[in-house]
This record gives C-alpha cells, structure tokens and sequence, in this order.
C-alpha cells in the first residue's frame, strides 16, 4: 500500500518539501510528507517520502522548505523534480496570514517589544544578522552530511554525532 501512495506522489505536478542532508554531488534529497489513512483505526498518519531533486541555482542548503515541479524530461532515473522556489530559508519563517516574520511561537516585533519592556539587551539582532552560510567551508559544518556515530574509532570526525 505505501509504494502505491509513494508511486501517487511522484505523480504529483508540484510538490513542498524539506532538504535533508546528504552526500550527493549535485543533486538534494528532500522529504516530502503527506498522509496515509489507516483503515482500522480510521485516522491519517503523516508518512514522508525522500526524493532526490536537482537545484539549478544551487541556492538551497539544508532545513530550506522548498517547492518542487514536476521535470518533463528526466535525464537520470532518480532525479524527478526541480527545484522552483524556496518558500522559506532554514530558520527564517513568515506567518503566511499576517506576513510578519515568525521566531518559536511569537513574532519578532512583540519578541524586540518584551525585550525592551524589561530592559534587557537584544542577544541577537535580525535585521542586521548576515546571512546563514558566511562561513561555510572554514568554520560552518552546515554544508557537510552528519551522521549518528555508532563505534567510537581512534580517528575523531567532526561531522559524526554522540549517540
């Protein structure tokens, strides 16, 4: 059942999805979600897909919510879609009814409001804020795949997390 709803999505003209990370040369892996309905339980379950997508601008880097159309000619068997948009950049979220800049669950402008109402100094200040990925390659490891270390070995990795 779940290679035919995955096989459905594929179909699909236009899709939104997350980049995740991965190794791939010039290509992304993004996670598209959608639901499946589980017949005795009568309810929905969210369900992911993992699809691999070419990015001509290479402008998305990993955790960017993406839009992704549907290719007319594929040029390699794994490579479905495109990557058409970027609806929002890893960390910096719109409210989509307001379209006022979102951090957590509060907006920016009450966030700086409360800030100034106590008195407290701006830890980090947005608009002044370069953009994410100044250092990557020297000091930045968010371009790099992580992966969960199993076995600890005599040489360390930086990009390996502690299970």
């Amino acid at each position: 059942m779940a290679g035919r709803l995955a096989a459905g999505l594929l179909k699909n003209h236009v899709l939104v999805g997350q980049v995740v990370t991965s190794n791939l040369q010039n290509a992304l892996k993004v996670e598209v979600p959608y639901f499946e309905f589980d017949e005795r339980l009568k309810a929905f379950f969210r369900k992911t897909e993992d699809l691999i997508v070419t990015d001509p601008s290479n402008s998305c880097k990993t955790g960017d919510v993406v839009v992704l159309q549907k290719l007319e000619k594929q040029f390699k068997k794994e490579i479905t879609h495109v990557v058409a948009d970027t609806i929002f950049k890893c960390g910096d979220v719109q409210d989509p009814i307001s379209g006022k800049m979102v951090v957590g669950n509060q907006y920016r402008e009450i966030q700086s409001q409360i800030d100034e109402l106590y008195g407290t100094n701006k830890n980090f200040n947005y608009e002044e804020a370069p953009e994410r990925g100044r250092f990557e390659g020297t000091r930045d490891f968010t371009d790099k795949p992580v992966y969960r270390k199993w076995h600890e070995f005599e040489k360390n990795d930086p990009y390996g997390i502690n299970n």
